[in-house]
């Protein structure tokens, strides 16, 4: 292994020699007059912007793989260099000469600097495709770990979802084992989560057994209030309700006329019977109105404002 791992370095430094880029720098003469009297910039900036074009020719087509990653690394960070090296030449020349060959200098290195650019950014786009493979790659194993996890604890959609792939899964230095370690510890939190909510139902269902209180609109308070505080609230409704069952029967008992909420009002009564006579009108099978059903359309919070209403307000009802 020892000896493998010496042969990619040997590689590695030959190209990076073949590649040149420690002897490439930019040379700026003193500005001069040209035969036509013109200020000139002397310098090798044809002859350095045809090296780094053929190198940038060369290598950003290039396709990645293991073998050539590090290599092609080491010659992005080559262009790195260079562009700062172009940088520093240019700030320290304009230090000393006047503007009018400054302004020339610029124009000159701004195009030495987008052929530098170009070939910086082609790598860098590969760097980054090859990246985002080998995260795609890790992703399939990482979802493999999570279905291996949901189906050992037994977790229901609902919980199997929550299990985060963490960015940190993903870098570099991370192991694979210490991933799926992660992976396997928030299955476990989350199989302890399921079973308390499991056992929550149980008791809210057992708490409601032979009662006229509807079930599941306890059980919808399990999202944001514990077990025992709903069951502490079951147990109070069952009482406040018996007592109103109880109240009816006596009431019932005693010959007592059961009125269920206020009187109604003559413009209500009135309403109601209009819309009573029109359903009669168009079906001959509906007879007079002798009982009201009202629907109510609500969420699961407020399932009990409605039921304290009713309560607080001793008006009977009855689930269909």
């Amino acid at each position: 292994m020892a000896k493998a791992k010496k042969m990619e370095n040997e590689v590695t430094v030959a190209e990076t020699k073949e590649v040149g880029f420690s002897d490439l720098e930019l040379t700026i003469k003193k500005p001069s007059l040209g035969k036509d009297g013109t200020m000139v910039v002397g310098g090798n900036f044809e002859e350095l912007a045809g090296q780094i074009a053929q190198v940038v020719q060369k290598y950003k087509g290039t396709v990645l793989t293991e073998d050539n990653v590090n290599y092609v690394k080491a010659v992005k960070t080559q262009f790195q260099k260079l562009r700062t090296g172009i940088e520093m030449k240019r700030k320290d020349w304009k230090k000393v000469y006047i503007t009018t060959p400054s302004k020339l200098l610029d124009a000159m290195c701004d195009d030495l600097q987008k052929i530098v650019a170009e070939g910086e950014d082609a790598l860098g786009s590969q760097l980054e495709a090859y990246d985002q493979k080998r995260k795609d790659e890790l992703t399939v194993v990482l979802k493999g770990y999570v279905d291996e996890a949901v189906k050992s604890h037994g977790l229901r959609d609902e919980y199997a979802c929550q299990i985060v792939l963490r960015e940190k899964f993903y870098n570099l230095t991370q192991k694979e084992e210490d991933s799926a370690d992660d992976i396997e510890a928030q299955a476990v939190e989350l199989e302890k989560t399921q079973k308390a909510y499991d056992a929550g139902v149980e008791l809210i269902k057992a708490e409601c057994e032979g009662t006229v209180l509807v079930v599941d609109n306890y059980i919808d308070q399990l999202k944001y209030k514990s077990a025992m505080e709903i069951v502490l609230r079951i147990k109070t409704d069952k009482k406040k309700a018996q007592e109103l069952y109880d109240d009816m029967k006596q009431k019932e008992a005693n010959g007592e006329k059961i009125v269920i909420g206020e009187p109604i009002s003559e413009g209500m009564k009135a309403t109601l019977e209009a819309v009573s006579e029109a359903k009669n009108a168009e079906d001959g099978k509906y007879g007079a109105v002798r009982e009201r059903t009202l629907w109510i359309r609500y969420n699961a919070e407020q399932a009990q404002d409605i039921l304290d209403f009713f309560t607080n307000n001793e008006i009977q009802f009855r689930f269909m």
